[in-house]
């Protein structure tokens, strides 16, 4: 028997299988057609490779790969997956290469720049994609940066950097540990600086919430929220439907994964979730044991450059994978999806065949990578929150920053939590569940340090709140709010008691942002002025603490992206915390008084020199500008025509409707909804979606740019879920 596709009017392919096998092999087949190159780029990354076709600029993440063994811990792990998940990564293989053997001539645009056409698709790829898109969401570049800040030699001020954490805010209902290592580790780090490296990708983050039948006017549960992550052409998430006899479901995939790991829902339960910004990564400072590490020796090679040796080794720690070993110190890394077998995929098929939450958390059981707040909601009217994922906890001095390896615990004696003692609740008494990255819960087990304020949290939950009878649709109201509750605490931080700015409208910027209601939208004058004064403090901080360059193992490690993103949030809770008399200068508030008063100076005159005299058109939407960079793109100077064209968006970092800016790339919006979504329990075809960009990754196909303009205007398109609901907005039928 055949597989039939229909596709929508938005290119979404829809299909009928005879069974669950063809029905993977389709989404290999319909994942390939619309996503091969991306499933390429992230393929030869996780093999150290991606050098191979854009050259030096892939170098240091290549060797990074190549001395973590990504690859063969894909293949160890696949080797151990269960059978039937074995067998669904076979089919998904199989439609991607019937796909490839098929369109050997009509490949994307994008392989012209590479050096070779795309290798057959092996059933382990699926699992070295989806490593490479989650290594970095943990806490491995925070521990490194704050590592690099420790070298500077303040351990009270890193310290503080922690910031304050709302009780209230926690999702369900545990101390910050000290940091008394601090200080004996400084020395050591400081002494090895020009050997620690660091690598730099943008953490997950995400808002959900599940209302239950209690506060909907269907009386049946909705389900909604957006993920987080850097915008990027193509996009991170692939829209996709699946019937055959064992399941019907539809979600978001991961391009190169079977199945719909983050969102998605089948006919009895819908499931979503947010990144649980579980600290993740230990990183060892290595020394002695250096000398007695087995070291094998692989070949990289990198476009236009020729080819590099690249050491690899393992202490009992971990492999060594930052740093150059001949000079005596280099960091090793324990990680929880190299440590112990990882069984993520052993979830994929039991989640599309779960028919309850109750189910469906069972079905979650081996889940490894990355933490999830996993939010989930069925036709019986329950809703329920569940932390999933291998959680493991170490010694305090191990939580915040790189440690010592000769007097630290390794991770071989320690042991991953048990499932059933993760945070969860369900059907509380309240009517909804809330999450965004913020903290899981004030008990149990340790998770991280490193959660995002309340902000977003308080926010959804004073919407709902709002919403006696909420619906599908109110669920786009709360999608799009770009009011930051942040932002009051850090106006009256910055703007009381200021008195010594020089500009002749200083005091006219005090009372504007006096006055305003602190919701970032395109109009808004008083969010640049927010904005941009935030970046000023962030950078007179950085330049106080001379880390405006981080060093830690040479330029641009961490990157000075990802650094400044780092110390934007740093430097704000110095500030509104009142730990700023930690920064080197700022003894006395007559100091603060004088800081803060060159931020509004500079301020005013950046957006005279910006945007002109004339203050009305000093608006959000001309700085807050939404760059999708293209990878092949931003490394390739002739394929530059690929990005896709810059638009202006609202919101903030704090907002829900996020749009996050580091200051080293000014008020770019670095980060922010790669889709949107609401299931609704009562009727699956009232449900909607939207991506940045669109379903497919070639660049000019139709379908590459046709959900933009949905979502710069926050609006969601059908999801068509129902054989009449897909016949009514088909636009193409063929058969696999």
């Amino acid at each position: 028997m055949n597989t039939e596709i229909q596709r929508d009017k938005w290119g979404i392919a829809h299909v009928t299988a005879p069974n669950q096998l063809a029905a993977f092999e389709a989404q290999g087949w319909i994942a390939a057609a619309d996503r091969i190159w991306q499933m390429e780029f992230d393929r030869l990354r996780s093999q150290g490779r991606w050098g191979e076709t854009v050259g030096a600029k892939a170098a240091r993440e290549d060797a990074f790969f190549r001395r973590l063994g990504l690859a063969d811990l894909a293949k160890q792990h696949w080797a151990s997956l269960a059978p039937e998940t074995k067998e669904i990564t076979e089919a998904y293989a199989r439609g991607v290469n019937r796909w490839l053997g098929s369109h050997e001539d009509e490949l994307p645009e994008e392989f012209n720049y590479h050096s070779a056409s795309p290798e057959r698709w092996q059933p382990w790829h699926c699992l070295a994609v989806y490593k490479v898109r989650h290594i970095f969401m943990g806490t491995l570049n925070r521990k490194l940066w704050r590592g690099f800040l420790l070298a500077k030699g303040n351990p009270e001020l890193l310290d503080a950097m922690r910031g304050c954490v709302d009780d209230s805010s926690t999702i369900t209902t545990s101390a910050l540990p000290g940091v008394e290592q601090l200080t004996d580790l400084s020395n050591l780090i400081q002494a090895n600086a020009e050997q620690l490296r660091g690598l730099v990708d943008i953490d997950g983050g995400s808002n959900s919430w599940a209302i239950s039948g209690s506060r909907t006017k269907s009386g049946l549960p909705l389900l909604a929220g957006d993920p987080h992550r850097g915008i990027e052409f193509p996009n991170a998430y692939h829209q996709f439907h699946m019937n055959c006899p064992e399941f019907n479901a539809i979600g978001l995939a991961f391009p190169g994964v079977p199945g719909f790991p983050h969102f998605g829902h089948n006919e009895t339960v819908a499931w979503c979730i947010t990144h649980g910004m579980a600290d993740d990564t230990d990183l060892f400072v290595e020394t002695d044991a250096l000398e007695a590490v087995e070291w094998e020796v692989e070949d990289l090679v990198i476009r236009g450059e020729g080819s590099f040796e690249v050491y690899r080794g393992s202490t009992p720690r971990g492999p060594v994978v930052l740093g150059d070993p001949s000079q005596g110190a280099a960091l090793s890394m324990a990680w929880t999806g190299m440590n112990g077998q990882d069984s993520t995929f052993d979830a994929l098929l039991p989640m599309l065949k779960a028919s309850t939450s109750e189910e469906l958390e069972a079905a979650v059981e081996p889940w490894v990578i990355p933490v999830n707040n996993l939010l989930s909601a069925d036709r019986d009217g329950h809703i329920s929150f569940k932390v999933r994922g291998r959680v493991i906890e170490r010694p305090h001095e191990h939580r915040w920053i790189p440690v010592p390896a000769e007097t630290s615990e390794d991770w071989s004696n320690l042991v991953p939590v048990n499932f059933t003692d993760l945070p969860g609740e369900s059907d509380p008494l309240r009517g909804y569940l809330v999450t965004a990255n913020n903290q899981i819960s004030d008990g149990g087990p340790y998770i991280s340090l490193d959660f995002a304020g309340p902000a977003r949290y308080d926010r959804i939950v004073q919407l709902i709140e709002e919403l006696p009878n909420a619906t599908a649709a109110d669920m786009e109201v709360i999608h799009s709010d770009v009011v930051s509750l942040l932002a009051p605490s850090i106006i009256s931080a910055l703007t009381t008691h200021v008195t010594r700015f020089a500009h002749p409208l200083g005091q006219w910027l005090v009372d504007q942002l006096t006055g305003w209601d602190c919701a970032l939208c395109e109009e808004s004058v008083e969010a640049s002025i927010y904005s941009v004064i935030r970046r000023r403090w962030a950078e007179s901080v950085g330049e106080r603490l001379g880390i405006a360059t981080p060093e830690l193992g040479g330029p641009k490690w961490p990157s000075p992206e990802s650094a400044s993103r780092m110390l934007y949030e740093a430097a704000m809770h110095l500030l509104v915390d009142g730990n700023w008399h930690l920064v080197p200068g700022l003894d006395s508030e007559e100091d603060l008084d004088v800081a803060l008063s060159a931020c509004i100076d500079e301020t005013l005159e950046e957006l005279e020199q910006r945007l002109g005299t004339d203050r009305s058109q000093w608006t959000w939407g001309r700085l807050h500008r939404m760059a999708s960079p293209h990878p092949l793109a931003s490394a390739v100077e002739e394929a530059r025509h690929l990005h896709p064209p810059i638009d202006s968006c609202p919101g903030d970092s704090d907002t829900v409707r996020r749009g996050e800016v580091a200051p080293e790339t000014g008020e770019r919006s670095a980060a922010a909804s790669v889709a949107r979504y609401v299931f609704d329990l009562d009727d699956w075809d009232r449900s909607g979606w939207v991506v940045p960009h669109g379903v497919s990754g070639v660049r000019g196909e139709g379908h590459d740019m046709d959900q933009r303009a949905d979502w710069l205007n926050c609006t969601l398109i059908p999801m068509a879920f129902t054989a009449s609901a897909v016949e009514q907005v088909a636009a193409e039928s063929f058969e696999i």
